[in-house]
């Protein structure tokens, strides 16, 4: 009898799953395509095969017996929930019995970037809090963050319309603690009407925050630029606020922090979508990465 022996066989076999396209916009049909092998040397018994997407739903498809060496295929089409956006994960997912004591799993994860709706729906960082509680936010992954109460003394509250260098921009509209600012890393991000110029506010840790992005307008041309903001931690001339002083765990550090502004030339042209700038993925250790507040058409 050919016995499975998990110090022979492999306990779990490989599971691989593609979605097609990659992609894809909200609302849109995508294709999931699941790849089961059984690398083992005995049948699997009463297989079963799942596949998810996001808040799609799930499907799940019953395989039976997968003899050693058999590849099996299954495909499973869904409509992406209109509301979806950002990082949507895929998985593909089998149950199977390889012995009378229990049963065994495998599975496969991918994932689809779609648009988010709007900068807020993007923020995946927490980089202010208030001076009688500096631990609720890290911004340089130091646990170092803006105050509040140092924003508040230039204008920059909750929800705040302020204007730099003649473009006005609507602070983030929400408490320390909470997330207020987008890690950016290429992630795309909705917008719509036409302008002369897209502009951002915000600033850099760990070093200047270099990198690509694109405006992507509504008839599907695109246009390249690149950023070059500067570090936070100094009172840089050239910034559109400086603060007297940062937040840290052990309280305030007494050196100037600046944010910033940087724009981008627009085609009169109605817009799409933005790709935020490559500068780094996510919020690196000891690295420069670009936060972004704010963001406006004019």
């Amino acid at each position: 009898m050919n016995t499975y022996r998990p110090e022979r066989d492999f306990l779990t076999p490989p599971v691989s799953i593609t979605v097609e396209p990659p992609a894809p916009e909200p609302g849109q049909a995508v294709t999931l395509t699941a790849e089961l092998t059984n690398t083992t040397r005995i049948a699997l018994r009463g297989t079963v095969l799942y596949l998810s997407v996001g808040g799609a739903g799930q499907s799940s498809s019953v395989l039976g017996k997968v003899a050693p060496g058999k590849s099996v295929t299954r495909t499973w089409k869904t409509r992406l929930p209109d509301e979806a956006e950002g990082v949507v994960p895929c998985i593909a997912h089998a149950l199977f019995d390889v012995h009378e004591d229990g049963s065994d799993c495998t599975r496969a994860t991918s994932s689809l970037k779609l648009p988010y709706r709007s900068l807020a729906g993007a923020f995946d960082n927490a980089g202010i809090s208030s001076d009688d509680a500096t631990t609720i936010a890290d911004i340089d992954g130091s646990r170092s963050s803006l105050s509040a109460e140092a924003l508040a003394s230039v204008g920059l509250t909750p929800g705040a319309a302020v204007t730099y260098g003649g473009t006005t921009f609507t602070w983030p509209d929400t408490e320390p603690g909470a997330k207020d600012n987008v890690v950016s890393s290429g992630q795309t991000v909705r917008l719509s009407g036409t302008g002369s110029r897209l502009a951002f506010l915000s600033t850099s840790t760990w070093g200047d925050g270099k990198g690509p992005g694109k405006v992507v307008y509504a008839d599907g041309t695109e246009e390249a630029f690149s950023v070059d903001v500067p570090d936070w931690y100094w009172a840089n001339p050239a910034a559109a606020v400086v603060l007297p002083y940062r937040n840290t765990p052990s309280g305030q550090d007494n050196n100037p922090v600046s944010l910033y502004t940087f724009g981008v030339e627009l085609e009169n042209k109605e817009l799409h979508s933005v790709v935020l700038p490559k500068v780094s993925d996510g919020l690196p250790s000891g690295g420069p990465a670009l936060h972004i507040f704010a963001m406006t058409v004019a």
